[in-house]
């Protein structure tokens, strides 16, 4: 729901979709499977999603699902192009009043909806803690937020320790408007203010 998807011509083997990412409802998702390729069942029982995966259809979900994926593929370009634009707004913002601000990764190719960035010398954790009852942001991806450990990615990337200790990101929606980034930038900009007199 970010990008175009060309499953033939990328001669994609398997393409797992998460309803949620693309605005459908949470606990409904998909696997587009190349043929003749099949994965073995980890259940066994019904025969439903042939063979793939045993239980009642989530129907609702499924409907959901597939609305929803006709509505990206309707308003993507427009929705990713606006809110490309939003997070650059949120990044000016950033970058005109946090020193040494740094932005990661490739800024001309990127998802619209990605901030991520580092605060060299302030840890993220340090940040996180004043801002979380005001700001849902990460220090990394959702599925290892639990992990105390630094990001593999970043690490990969060769980025020093400094950078990726103060390593945020930040992500924006097709419903986030540009109020609301704004006031995520002030928010952003007097905590990281504040820590770097505290620090410095």
């Amino acid at each position: 729901g970010k990008i175009p998807i060309h499953f033939s011509d990328w001669g994609i083997t398997y393409l797992a979709i998460s309803g949620h990412k693309l605005y459908a409802p949470k606990g409904i998702g998909a696997l587009v499977i190349r043929q003749p390729y099949s994965p073995y069942p980890l259940l066994y029982g019904g025969g439903q999603e042939r063979d793939i995966r045993p239980g009642t259809l989530n129907t609702p979900g499924i409907v959901g699902l597939g609305e929803a994926c006709a509505l990206r593929y309707q308003e993507m370009e427009e929705d990713e192009t606006r809110i490309a634009q939003n997070r650059d707004r949120l990044q000016s913002l950033l970058a005109e009043n946090i020193p040494n601000l740094i932005v990661n990764g490739d800024i001309h190719h990127r998802l619209a909806g990605n901030l991520h960035i580092s605060i060299p010398h302030i840890p993220n954790s340090a940040i996180i803690s004043r801002i979380r009852h005001q700001l849902a942001i990460s220090t990394g991806a959702a599925c290892s937020s639990g992990t105390p450990a630094p990001s593999h990615v970043l690490r990969a990337m060769q980025l020093p320790e400094t950078e990726i200790d103060g390593a945020l990101r930040i992500s924006l929606g097709k419903f986030t408007t540009e109020t609301e980034s704004d006031r995520a930038a002030s928010i952003l900009i007097e905590a990281i203010t504040k820590l770097n007199q505290l620090l410095n």
